[in-house]
């Protein structure tokens, strides 16, 4: 029988054995080739010139990204063949028992190797072009487009990477593969089952020290997050170090606490207790590497879905109500970044436009102008959270009212001693802040006049296209209030008589880079933007941040959970002659899947637990963040996040147990 046979007959025996690993493969050639075709997916697309720059560098940047994965998936290829190596050491020692060449054994793992890698590669070749089709309906929800008509695609260009990317892992885990049998001798290849790991857990007096030396660390390590100690950069890097060192010395220590701690309780004599925890024990040199490194990964995913899903999420619906107008055009005095806007002497920008030969009607189906009126006379300064400072501006009640019934929102009705607050951006911070201000009446003296207001009168409308969060805060007012004020500027407000792209580049080529000056000497610029462009820029930030965030926090995910599905059936399947000898001394079936589910559950459940406190302080933090910089709040996608990762790892945990059992069970 040749190599090549002898090859396919074992990967065909050892099918149970092979399953997780033909999955674990199979799942990252699938991923890898979904994210890297995302190129292809134009052609189903209706997208406009800005989106399809938007797809061409979401492509090169997500390929770039790609390399980054590739060495994660590549690990992960070799330590799950590690256990695989581990698990037949036996039956390569009986090899070299009955004269067996060294040679021959490593043309075995060969072959055995190139089996199992074409087979993954076709599955998940085969499972990505299909999974690739549907990506082609969140990439086109990410960007706000429109699929044109399904169209079956295949991108040979991320097949061959993918098939370029994984051939190079495979060679690696062949080189893996036949060293590990080169330098076994055959004693340890024979008794390899039945040799326990050396037990590396330290004395319990020294384990309790660790642990409560790890649990400073990591309160060190939240505290330096919270009190956002960490925008230096330098201490970026202890946060970093601290919280890594922290993992890694909460699971070294662990075993040997707990294993101190319950054997002095009633637990450690209760049914096999004490046969799981001193195979835990027993484990401690590979299994507080394993689970320190699954517990960060897990952070890593957690944070990566919930903050990349929470930002793309609420860029989207931030922009939503940024473009109530097709474009418009603000005129106001240059200034330097940070410093407030000058004011000026009105300029009249309607015939202002006119007489720069700016010929609205041929794109404009509706315009009409406004001019914002300065407030620095009536001392008002709104002091939100976030230390934000929000200086306001005046409107005439006219001109409100026109600027709503272009975005076709019903009129504001005053009374004469009444004005209106109108604030576009900000969050729930600022939501309190503005009603309670209402609320108190917020007394205002202009033009001799003294004003009030009232919770019924403050009104979230956005009054300008951006791109940008913009804090600017109107107050509505009479109209004969604003007699001889200067302003801060002058909008004009614009809608199409369609929504067609001519409109678009007739409106650019007519309002872009003009300039002039006022009456007082301002040096003043004008400033188009349009809701094509705002709708662009929303595709473009929530398909990078949404497609980055899947990808990197899926990856993440199921390499976790399969690097401990691995090494938990491979636990298994060294310890069939332990749970025999359990049986025979009288543990029943029930005790016995007992045993194997504690033992899972603590593996599996510890380095969860640990991610999730990790990541509810650095959400909590990117969500204070977000709030600060751009009003988004990130808390309903981050638990929904969390909840969908926890359901994903549960099903991972318990479709092991199963394994398991079958494995300690039939054998």
């Amino acid at each position: 029988m040749t190599s090549a046979d002898l090859a396919f007959r074992n990967v065909r025996k050892s099918a149970r054995d092979y399953a997780v690993y033909f999955m674990t493969l199979t799942f990252g050639i699938c991923v890898f080739y979904v994210f890297n075709s995302l190129g292809s997916q134009q052609a189903v697309m209706e997208l406009s010139s800005a989106q399809s720059l938007t797809m061409r560098t979401l492509d090169r940047l997500v390929g770039g990204f790609s390399l980054f994965i590739s060495v994660i998936l590549c690990f992960l290829i070799i330590y799950a063949n590690g256990f695989l190596i581990k698990r037949r050491k036996k039956e390569f020692g009986v090899y070299l028992t009955l004269g067996m060449e060294r040679g021959r054994i490593s043309r075995i793992l060969v072959w055995e190797t190139v089996f199992m890698g074409l087979a993954s590669l076709v599955a998940g070749l085969l499972l990505g072009v299909l999974l690739s089709q549907g990506m082609a309906l969140v990439t086109a929800s990410l960007l706000g487009v429109k699929i044109s008509g399904f169209r079956f695609i295949v991108s040979a260009a991320a097949a061959g990477k993918t098939v370029a990317y994984f051939g190079l892992a495979f060679i690696l885990t062949l080189l893996f593969n036949v060293r590990q049998v080169n330098k076994q001798q055959l004693i340890e290849l024979i008794y390899a089952e039945r040799k326990n790991e050396v037990s590396r857990a330290p004395k319990p007096a020294a384990a309790l020290l660790l642990f409560l030396l790890s649990v400073l660390l990591l309160a060190a390590a939240y505290i330096m997050a919270t009190a956002k100690l960490f925008e230096s950069g330098a201490l970026l890097n202890v946060l970093l170090i601290l919280g890594a060192a922290g993992t890694f010395l909460f699971f070294y220590s662990l075993s040997g606490f707990l294993l101190a701690a319950i054997r002095r309780s009633k637990l450690y004599s209760r049914g096999l207790n004490m046969f799981v925890l001193r195979q835990l024990s027993g484990k401690i040199n590979t299994a507080y590497v394993s689970m320190s490194i699954v517990c960060l990964m897990l952070f890593i995913s957690i944070c990566a879905l919930s903050s990349g899903l929470g930002v793309a999420r609420g860029i989207a619906t931030e922009l939503s109500g940024a473009a109530p107008y097709d474009a418009t055009l603000v005129l106001q005095p240059e200034t330097e970044d940070g410093e407030a806007a000058l004011a000026y002497t009105p300029v009249g920008l309607m015939s202002w436009l006119e007489n720069k030969g700016a010929d609205l009607t041929t794109f404009a189906g509706d315009s009409r102008a406004a001019a914002f009126y300065d407030a620095a006379d009536t001392g008002l300064v709104f002091a939100g959270p976030n230390e934000e400072k929000v200086e306001p501006f005046l409107l005439g009640l006219t001109a409100y009212n026109s600027a709503l019934t272009m975005r076709g929102e019903a009129p504001l009705t005053l009374a004469p001693d009444e004005y209106a607050v109108n604030f576009a951006a900000g969050g729930p911070g600022w939501d309190d802040y503005l009603n309670q201000y209402c609320a108190a009446g917020g007394a205002l003296t202009l033009g001799g006049r003294e004003l009030r207001t009232r919770e019924a009168l403050l009104r979230r409308y956005s009054l300008e296209v951006h791109t940008q969060r913009k804090l600017d805060l109107v107050l509505v007012v009479p109209d004969e209030l604003l007699a001889g004020r200067q302003v801060k500027k002058e909008v004009l407000f614009v809608n199409y008589p369609r929504s067609e792209m001519r409109y678009e580049q007739l409106c650019l080529a007519a309002l872009s880079g003009l300039e002039t000056e006022s009456a007082d000497g301002r040096r003043l610029r004008g400033l188009v933007e349009t809701k094509i462009q705002v709708s662009d820029y929303a595709g473009n930030s929530t398909a990078t941040i949404g497609y980055l965030a899947i990808y990197m926090g899926t990856v993440f995910l199921i390499a976790s959970a399969a690097v401990l599905a691995i090494g938990q059936l491979s636990e298994a399947s060294d310890n069939i002659h332990r749970y025999n000898l359990l049986s025979k001394i009288g543990a029943d079936e029930r005790m016995l899947s007992r045993a194997l589910f504690a033992q899972m559950l603590i593996c599996f459940g510890a380095p969860l637990l640990l991610a999730l406190v990790h990541s509810a302080v650095g959400l909590a933090v990117a969500r204070n963040v977000m709030l600060k910089i751009g009003g988004i709040d990130i808390s309903g996608v981050s638990i929904a996040a969390a909840l969908v990762m926890v359901l994903v790892y549960g099903g991972y945990f318990l479709a092991t147990y199963w394994s398991g059992k079958r494995i300690i069970i039939r054998e």
